[in-house]
């Protein structure tokens, strides 16, 4: 059976206003129309409440180690509620915090939730590394932007890339993720250089659930695809 992961930004499960619970029921309601003949992996980030409390924190605490066990104590708070809208399904019980425990999760479960592990590691780093524990082949990046550019949007004569190669990927990222304190770029170096080595298909897409539908089934959708 394949297993599909799904790199599930923290910015879209939560936000100023709170956790976005009819995003979450709605991603649901799309998975389960491939109970059967699929298993999904959700990694969930930290996006709004883990920045209410890393960058208050960062006044008094200058170890970035320290400040990055906040920050995956937070994703897994994110992971847990998805977890629990998630119970419909055949969910396995726990929020999963290590690779060794996804094995045995995905082995008896057709969801398995995650947040972050290591410090210094980024959730879509995360999801790639999970995507290769299982063998997973596809992943389905959730964020704010649907498409990888040649440089950041912001810059002048910044291009779209509707398809790109990972070697591209790593090359862009290795440019512009500078790699510090909230600085944002749409998937880090580490997670690209990872998905190049497993040959992991990419589908970036918005929290557009209609573009979630059409991403899961393989279809063209608003958003970058990096094979």
């Amino acid at each position: 059976m394949e297993t599909i992961c799904i790199s599930l930004g923290g910015h879209v499960v939560f936000r100023k206003n709170g956790v976005n619970v009819n995003y979450i029921k709605k991603l649901l309601d799309a998975i389960k129309g491939y109970t059967g003949r699929c298993k999904f992996i959700v990694i969930v980030g930290g996006g709004y409440a883990s920045r209410l409390y890393t960058q208050p924190a960062r006044q008094i605490i200058k170890n970035n180690e320290v400040l990055d066990e906040i920050a995956i104590a937070i994703t897994r708070i994110n992971a847990l509620i998805v977890k629990d809208i998630f119970s419909t399904m055949q969910t396995y019980p726990n929020v999963v915090t290590s690779l060794e425990e996804l094995r045995a999760a995905t082995r008896s479960s057709d969801v398995v939730v995650m947040g972050g592990l290591l410090p210094g590691m980024t959730t879509d780093a995360v999801a790639v590394l999970a995507s290769e524990v299982v063998n997973s082949k596809v992943m389905i990046n959730i964020g704010n932007g649907s498409y990888v550019y040649d440089r950041p949007p912001s810059m002048k004569g910044a291009k779209r890339l509707p398809e790109l190669t990972h070697s591209t990927l790593v090359g862009i990222a290795s440019k512009y993720d500078t790699r510090e304190a909230d600085a944002t770029f749409i998937f880090d170096l580490f997670a690209s250089k990872l998905a190049k080595r497993a040959g992991i298909e990419i589908r970036f897409i918005n929290d557009d659930i209609k573009e979630f539908r059409l991403a899961l089934a393989g279809k063209k959708h608003n958003g970058s695809v990096v094979k």
